[in-house]
């Protein structure tokens, strides 16, 4: 069984001055990261669901509630009125 061995010296690391940054090392190389489409790929996905969230027109605030609202009721004769409830009691 052959074992590779990562082996930095300190120096590379080490800071000369704790207003210095850390040095990152990174490899670049494609055949390394074979997950980088599928990574790409969600991240597009989950950017393009958050578009579509944000792009709905905003319909109103539930302002005078502090906690969670926990149940909505309308008037059926009369269009215009909602009324919530939140779970401390408004």
């Amino acid at each position: 069984m052959r074992v590779k061995v990562i082996s930095r010296s300190t120096d590379e690391f080490t800071r000369e001055r704790s207003q210095d940054l850390q040095r990152v090392f990174r490899n670049f190389d494609p055949s390394l990261r074979t997950q980088e489409k599928a990574v790409e790929y969600v991240r597009a996905l989950n950017a393009a669901k958050l578009d579509k969230i944000f792009a709905r027109p905003f319909i109103g605030a539930m302002d005078g509630h502090v906690d969670a609202v926990s149940c909505m009721a309308k008037n059926p004769s009369y269009l215009k009125g909602i009324f919530s409830g939140s779970m401390d009691g408004v």
